[in-house]
């Protein structure tokens, strides 16, 4: 079942738009997902739950902040997961951005996620 295979640590690649963006996630055992991105300034903390034998999805807010450091938002993030081997899985995500007062300003989805499993070979 995906819930065995998924708990640990795993790196991952986003297709944004034909830019490789490497990041971490890490999947817990009670359904935790705790993630990051070259491209964020902040985690990303959410959850995740299996949906079949090889698949699952997940979700996780990111709180933006601009170069200060003042808050402008929140990122909401959704991927949907299969394995394609015990040590690697690929998806689609999306994102969708809110200002700090919750208004919706934009969205996207479809982007594709890769991920292997941290430490695999060790």
């Amino acid at each position: 079942m995906s819930h065995d295979r998924l708990v640990g640590t795993w790196t991952t690649q986003l297709d944004d738009d034909g830019k490789a963006v490497p990041g971490l996630v890490r999947f817990s055992a009670d359904g935790g997902v705790v993630s990051t991105q070259v491209n964020t300034k902040s985690i990303g903390l959410g959850s995740w739950r299996a949906t079949g034998p090889d698949t699952f999805e997940y979700g996780f807010h990111i709180l933006a902040v601009d170069g200060e450091g003042t808050h402008v938002g929140e990122a909401r993030v959704r991927v949907e997961g299969e394995f394609t081997s015990p040590t690697q899985w690929q998806g689609t995500g999306g994102a969708e951005f809110y200002d700090p007062q919750g208004v919706k300003r934009r969205g996207h989805g479809g982007s594709k996620v890769t991920a292997e499993k941290f430490g695999a070979d060790e």
